[in-house]
């Protein structure tokens, strides 16, 4: 078996924050779908319902966005 320096296996520092900000980010839109859901169960008002379910709908697209980005950061990373 042959030596290996101690930095061999230490992940790219760039790499590694930008996995926990798009891992920040998944989490900060999982927040506001959940609030957005509560909100639109806490009325009936018809209108304010479908502007709820425009928000999750958009939450939803921004979430699907994060997740292609997170393809982008190296595997070495994960």
């Amino acid at each position: 078996m042959r030596d290996v320096s101690p930095t061999y296996r230490m992940l790219d520092a760039t790499a590694r924050r930008r996995e926990a900000d798009l891992a920040e980010v998944a989490h900060a839109l999982a927040a506001a779908r959940c609030a957005a859901r509560l909100a639109g169960l806490g009325t009936g008002e018809l209108v304010v319902r479908e502007l709820m379910l425009g928000v999750i709908n958009e939450i939803n697209r921004a979430e699907r966005a994060v997740l292609q980005l997170s393809r982008f950061v190296p595997a070495q990373s994960r």
